[in-house]
Order: structure tokens, then C-alpha cells, then sequence
């Protein structure tokens, strides 16, 4: 979103720029001008900015039809966290229904596999937060309480964001607050629960990461939690991911530590790479030019190179992964290499970045994907 001020920025200096040059006012400028002179100052300033998103009115471009390469049109687009992993799909599906069993059996199967677990905890957990009757009725059942109460953690912050909704800070009511607020410690406490519940289990860890701004933790305790994840598990996906979100400055701070961060995870484990992709990504708001950062693109060709080896192919992350390079691909110039993972992505558009767009999501997704494609 950033990247788009910016661009509508950079265009209109350039409009008022040319409206000089022809000793003309901007406004005189912009009666007079032809909408295809604008196309072309547009696509002069910025060639991948959709002018239709710069100056509404303007032609819908690049004008592309995706399904020419083997996408599905926009209408197909999906946000459903479940859709990723055909197990996890399933489990969330039967306890939309009210069945809980399948969500019981995959919990069960997958300790010890905290990837998949941490996964399928956060798409059940946002499925509990829709309606939790399914994970009461499993509790009522006699269900192993290690796996209900790290749902039920999990799902509870997932309730606290619903319960804030989508829009900015300066657009939420003080009622959206404390209930925000009120949700998020409880949270804190279940998931503690779960902890001490399954001890060697790092997934209700992962939950206390993920709310560690929206508690305010300080870094002695963030790091105190982080020790105990990372205990658990080393190189835990999900986990690295929501501390790369912690340690983000707030507002003019220094990126350099989130970079750190990033590096040192990625060069630990090729799970990992897509870190500095993720921190490109924070760091565009402050400046774009990141994008031609030599660390971000290789940090793009590490995580290309894993999505084409077995593991990094068939894993429950291997959408999130197609997803971060296909975003930075576009951003770096190299949109021509996106337009596979794009296809391998079809209608999931649940992963981040296109998340953190809320409602957006799907029309954001689609514009990359039509920006890939208009590069090949």
C-alpha cells in the first residue's frame, strides 16, 4: 500500500512537471491532456503501477487475461487459511460442520510434526473463533485436552482480531479496543495454559509470539518466549515469522536489527529465506528502493532454488513461500519469474502479504499476478 502512495506521488510531480513544461497549471494540464498521454507519463514514471489504481477512471491495465496462463479469473480467488493443505482443509471444513473428529485425529497425527501442526492450529484456530461449538463439543466428548486447549488459544486471538476488525487505528471505536485488548489477554492466559499442558509442545509458544506486540511485551520477556519456541523447535516456520513482525521498528526506528534478524534465520535454514523477502516487505514503507537490495534478491533466488527441491515443494508453508517471492519478484523487476508461482498458487490467496491486505486481499493478489504476467 505504501509503494502505491508513493507511486501516486512520484506521478503527480511528474504531471506537474510536464504542466511546466507546457507553461501550463496542473489543472489546465489535466483538462487538456489525452487519457493516453497520461497512460504513457504513468507507465514512464512507474511501468508497474496499474494507472487505473494511481488516477481512477483510467483504463484497468496492464490489460491481461491471467487465465492465459493458466490462472484462475479473479472470481475464483480464495482467503481461506485451510485451503492450502488438503488434510487441514478437511479437518476445518468437517468442524464448520460441527464434527470435530477429523480435527482431533489431525492434532493427534501431527505432534511431534510442529510444522503441520502449527499450520493446522492456526486455520482450526480460525475456525473456532468463526463459531466454537464443534471444539465445546469436543471438550464435552472427553477430547485429549493438549490438542483442544492449544485451539482454543490459538482461536482466541483470532476472535480478538475479529472483534477489532480490519479498519485503522483512528477508525476503530473505543468499544473495538477493549474488546480487542480484553480477548488478546486472555489469549495470553490459555495459551500458557496449553504450555503447561503439553510441555514439550512449542506450538502454544508460537500463540504467545504472535501476540507479542498486541501485549506489549517488552524485549527480556519477548526474549524469554522466544527462547522457549525456539527450545522446542529451532527452526520453527511460523514462529520466525510473527518475531520477524515483533522486532519491526515503530516509526522511524532503525531497520537494520529486523535485517539481522532475518539473515542470521535464513542463513540457518533455507526454510527460512523467505525472512528477508518478509523484511523487504516491512521496510518498503520507509523506503522503496529495497527492492534492488542485492541481500532481497538473494534472498529471492534462495527461496526460488528451495520451492524447486521436494521438501520445499510439498510442504504446509510451500503456498506462503510461493506467495513472499511472487510479491517480491514483482516489486524487484523480475515479474516474468512470478508468473509460475502464480499459476501454482491458483485460487489461494490466504497466505501474507496478500493477508495483511484484510479485505483487499483477493484484488491485491490479482493485481500482482496481472503485473507478473504483463512482464512475461
Amino acid at each position: 500500500m505504501a509503494l502505491l502512495l508513493k507511486a501516486k506521488t512520484r506521478v503527480l510531480m511528474s504531471m506537474r512537471k510536464e504542466a511546466k513544461r507546457r507553461g501550463q497549471s496542473l489543472s489546465a494540464y489535466m483538462d487538456t491532456v489525452s487519457q493516453s498521454d497520461v497512460i504513457a507519463l504513468i507507465q514512464a514514471t512507474d511501468p508497474t503501477v496499474n494507472p487505473a489504481e494511481v488516477i481512477p477512471g483510467l483504463p484497468d491495465m496492464p490489460p491481461v487475461d491471467v487465465t492465459r496462463w493458466g490462472m484462475p479469473p479473479a472470481a475464483a480467488l480464495s482467503t481461506d487459511v485451510s485451503r492450502a493443505v488438503p488434510a487441514i482443509a478437511a479437518a476445518v471444513a468437517a468442524a464448520r460442520r460441527g464434527d470435530w473428529r477429523p480435527a482431533a485425529d489431525l492434532l493427534q497425527r501431527s505432534y511431534e510434526e510442529w510444522t503441520t501442526r502449527s499450520a493446522a492450529v492456526h486455520a482450526l484456530g480460525e475456525a473456532a473463533a468463526a463459531d466454537g461449538a464443534w471444539l465445546q463439543a469436543w471438550r464435552a466428548a472427553g477430547g485429549d485436552e493438549r490438542h483442544i486447549a492449544v485451539v482454543d488459544a490459538h482461536g482466541l486471538f483470532w476472535l480478538a482480531w475479529k472483534l477489532r476488525g480490519d479498519r485503522p487505528p483512528e477508525e476503530t471505536t473505543p468499544e473495538q479496543h477493549d474488546a480487542f485488548y480484553r480477548t488478546v489477554a486472555r489469549t495470553e492466559a490459555a495459551a500458557q495454559h496449553a504450555a503447561r499442558l503439553a510441555p514439550e509442545d512449542p506450538t502454544p509458544w508460537f500463540t504467545l509470539v504472535v501476540l507479542a506486540r498486541a501485549r506489549g511485551y517488552d524485549a527480556d520477556t519477548f526474549n524469554a518466549i522466544w527462547r522457549e519456541l525456539q527450545a522446542r523447535d529451532p527452526l520453527h516456520r511460523a514462529g520466525h515469522e510473527f518475531a520477524l513482525m515483533y522486532w519491526s521498528p515503530e516509526g522511524q526506528g532503525s531497520y537494520d536489527p529486523l535485517f539481522a534478524f532475518a539473515e542470521r534465520a535464513a542463513a540457518a535454514h533455507s526454510s527460512l529465506a523467505f525472512l528477508v523477502v518478509a523484511a523487504a516487505y516491512d521496510y518498503e514503507d520507509v523506503n522503496e528502493h529495497v527492492w534492488k537490495d542485492p541481500r532481497v534478491h538473494r534472498a529471492l533466488d534462495a527461496v526460488l532454488h528451495r520451492l524447486g527441491t521436494r521438501e520445499g515443494a510439498t510442504g504446509p508453508y510451500t503456498n506462503a513461500d510461493r506467495s513472499w517471492a511472487a510479491y517480491g519478484l514483482v516489486n524487484a523487476g523480475r515479474g516474468a519469474e512470478a508468473v509460475p508461482l502464480f499459476a501454482q498458487l491458483a485460487t489461494d490467496a490466504s497466505a501474507r502479504p496478500w493477508e495483511d491486505f484484510g479485505p483487499d486481499a483477493r484484488t491485491v493478489f490479482d493485481a500482482y499476478r496481472r503485473r507478473a504476467c504483463a512482464a512475461a
